[in-house]
């Protein structure tokens, strides 16, 4: 009996070892901004921001706006770089806003305050969760006009959408082979596209010859849920030009 007991503790933390060596596996390439979303989700940040933070909640009280979201009018009105963003998070306000008199003013009346994280977001997850605001927030866009121009094509097509804002996430894509579609910017794009060619590929027909040709890669690409689109006749060869682009821009600019 002993000797089963023994069997069954080896086998039990072996289990837990291939367990832990799976998960570590399928996640280690997430980038900053797939976990700081992670962050915002686990955190609650979403409960007053909306749902990624797209959406900010009433404020009855508020003599600004309602709680805003991340994205649109924070970087110009509530965030005007990485260092502020930081600071609402840290301590719930930033310095140029609580030293500002006529900003304290119109936030008297707040029903809904911005609760200071400092003591329970801290090291890596503030790092991640700075770098999902940014990047939902469009704090940094391209100054190259052609890579610019290629963002408004990912937009236009609702690229972000399963891509993640600004193309650096990873959302969830069950049955998929690493159970996320890979984020534009990450360690697994060169996997899945060798060179600017397979970039267009994947756009126009949703794959390249050479995964389809794979016995293995064709298996997890085509039980996936969530495939990617074919764009062949929705998109010109200009669009696909600047898309390219701007995935350029995007690895050369990681968070």
């Amino acid at each position: 009996m002993p000797k089963l007991l023994r069997l069954a503790a080896v086998l039990a933390a072996l289990a837990i070892l291939l367990a832990g060596a799976y998960h570590y596996w399928r996640t280690k390439n997430l980038g900053a901004v797939q976990r700081g979303w992670a962050v915002a989700h686990g955190s609650g940040c979403f409960t007053c921001h909306g749902d990624g933070g797209h959406r900010g909640m009433p404020d009855p009280g508020h003599g600004l706006e309602d709680v805003p979201p991340f994205s649109g009018g924070l970087i110009t009105m509530y965030a005007s770089n990485q260092a502020e963003i930081r600071e609402w998070i840290v301590d719930g306000m930033p310095k140029r806003v609580r030293n500002d008199p006529a900003q304290m003013k119109l936030r008297e009346k707040a029903v809904i305050l911005m609760p200071a994280w400092g003591g329970i977001i801290k090291g890596r997850d503030l790092d991640d969760l700075v770098a999902y605001v940014k990047a939902v927030s469009d704090l940094e866009t391209p100054k190259d006009e052609q890579a610019e121009e290629g963002r408004q094509v990912a937009i236009k097509f609702g690229c972000f959408n399963c891509h993640g804002p600004q193309g650096r996430g990873a959302m969830p894509n069950v049955r998929a082979f690493k159970g996320y579609i890979p984020s534009w910017d990450g360690p697994d794009f060169p996997e899945l596209v060798k060179n600017d060619q397979e970039l267009r590929d994947w756009i126009l027909d949703g794959g390249t010859s050479r995964l389809m040709n794979n016995r293995l890669a064709r298996w997890f690409l085509e039980r996936q849920p969530i495939k990617m689109p074919a764009y062949r006749d929705h998109v010109t060869p200009a669009e696909v030009d600047r898309l390219v682009d701007y995935v350029h821009w995007l690895r050369q600019h990681p968070y």
